[in-house]
This record gives C-alpha cells, sequence and structure tokens, in this order.
C-alpha cells in the first residue's frame, strides 16, 4: 500500500524535508452529487488548486468531468507547475473523493511519483496538523510537459460491445440502490438502474472512516464480486469521480489490467442505450 497512500504524519515529516513533495488538493465544490462539507479555506501547507472541474476537465464536452485532451492537459500541468518526474501527494476534503480522480489522470498521463493522502483534509485537521489560509501560488513550467495520451478509457460503443462479447468486467461504483433501480440518481431527470452485465462494488464499501480499508479487506469484497486479480476491471460511476475510488483500491490489492468508463452512467443513459 505504501506506494500509493501515504499517511498524515509522513506527509508532514516529507514537507519538512530538502525536497518536500508537491501537494495538490483536488477537492470539489459542495453539490448535490457529494457530501456537504464545510467551506472554508484551511489547506496543507503549500497546496496548490487542483480544479477538477474548471481546468482538469474538458469544458467543451457533454459529459461533467470528461477526461481532457492530452493538450489540454499539458498545458493545465504546465500552470501548475507539474512535470511527470515530481513528487506529488494528492488529497480532497472528504477524505477519500475526488483525490483519485486527480490521481489517475497524472499517472495514466505518465506521472510516476504520485501519491495519495489517506484520509485527506479532515485526518489532517483531526490531528491538529498545521494548516495555511488559502492555496499557495504555482511555479508555472518555461513549457508544456510531454504527457502520455491516457489508453485506459473505454467508450460507450465498446461498453455496449462488451455486453455480448465480456472482454472486461465492468464495476459499477455507485451505490446499490441507485445500481438496482430503488433509488434515485443525484440528478434527477436522470433515471437510475446499472448497465447491462455489470456488477456492483459501491465505492462506500471500500472506504472507513475516510480511509482505505486493508488490502486484504478489499481483496476479499473484490473477489465477493467474483473479480479476480487477473480480470480485465473497467470501472464506471454516475461521472467519472468514484469510479476511481474502486480504481485505487484495485491497485492497492493487486490488480492490474484497468479500464475506467469515463462518461459512466451519464454517457450510457445519454447514449440512449438504456432505453434498449
Amino acid at each position: 500500500m505504501s506506494n500509493i497512500l501515504v499517511s498524515a504524519h509522513e506527509l508532514l515529516d516529507r514537507l519538512a524535508s530538502d525536497a518536500p513533495p508537491t501537494v495538490l488538493d483536488a477537492s470539489l465544490p459542495n453539490s448535490p452529487i457529494a457530501a456537504h462539507v464545510p467551506e472554508d479555506d484551511r489547506k496543507i501547507p503549500g497546496a496548490l488548486e487542483f480544479d477538477i472541474e474548471r481546468v482538469f476537465s474538458d469544458r467543451e464536452a457533454v459529459f461533467p468531468h470528461t477526461l481532457p485532451l492530452t493538450e489540454a492537459l499539458e498545458e493545465a500541468c504546465q500552470g501548475l507547475g507539474l512535470a511527470p518526474d515530481d513528487e506529488i501527494v494528492i488529497y480532497d476534503n472528504r477524505g477519500v473523493y475526488s483525490s483519485p480522480r486527480a490521481y489517475w489522470l497524472l499517472t495514466q498521463a505518465g506521472f510516476k511519483k504520485v501519491k495519495l493522502l489517506d484520509g485527506g483534509l479532515p485526518h489532517w485537521l483531526s490531528l491538529s496538523l498545521p494548516v495555511q489560509q488559502g492555496y499557495s501560488a504555482p511555479a508555472p513550467l518555461p513549457a508544456r510537459p510531454a504527457l502520455q495520451a491516457n489508453e485506459s478509457v473505454v467508450s460507450v460503443d465498446e461498453v455496449y460491445d462488451n455486453i455480448a462479447r465480456q472482454r472486461f468486467k465492468l464495476v459499477d461504483a455507485r451505490s446499490a440502490e441507485r445500481f438496482s433501480g430503488a433509488g434515485p440518481e443525484p440528478r434527477p431527470e436522470f433515471p437510475s438502474g446499472h448497465i447491462p452485465s455489470s456488477v456492483n462494488l459501491p465505492f462506500t464499501e471500500l472506504l472507513e472512516n475516510g480511509h482505505f480499508k486493508s488490502q486484504e479487506e478489499i481483496s476479499r469484497l473484490m473477489r465477493s464480486r467474483e473479480l479476480d486479480p487477473s480480470d480485465h476491471l473497467t470501472f464506471s460511476c454516475g461521472s467519472g469521480i468514484t469510479a476511481c475510488i474502486v480504481w485505487v483500491a484495485a491497485e492497492l490489492a493487486g490488480y492490474e489490467h484497468l479500464s475506467l468508463f469515463d462518461g459512466s452512467w451519464t454517457a450510457w443513459v445519454m447514449s440512449g442505450r438504456h432505453e434498449s
């Protein structure tokens, strides 16, 4: 686990070193989609704003939180001063929620030294560790970093084709109620339900008090859904955020053949396939 997650005290020690890591705050604002959190200006010292909604998503795309084009991602990283060899620690203000999305964006673009703060800002604050008011100012790079195209994304057509061909196992991170159709979607204009042949593994089952569960417990939960380490897994949710929590959990448990249905249930519904 240590190759992905870092504890609050480990980060505190690293921030006091001669070569501290770059700290990114990948929090999402309050919305009906996620649990409400207090809005204040306390940040982990040195934190830069990793703005998923306005900067690290394709604002021209039909679906929310869509993966930006490689060139746009390069420009966004240039503006924050992020280079592929940098040591980076990412957190968010809900413990573990949107930070895995930032982890996925960067690691799939070629960043090699990215970690997540387990427990995020809530745990940091609970330990009364140092904070600052507001974000630090980034030091932009003189040129765009050369990043690799994200090859892990699957399309609506590939997901539809997979229903018959079963080239991968589709894992839905939404709640059991939304998956079954018994509970509503956060976006009232969308029906609930699930993509045929998909498996439900709610992201909340992989977390405990804002932390990832142990590798052993994650493995048990994965296997309880008949998901084996040799399987090719593709993750889905509502709009591509919480699917990345299950992606990270799978990495922690040693799964390697991973993909993301970036448009997720939003793209599936808007394609009209749910009516067929």
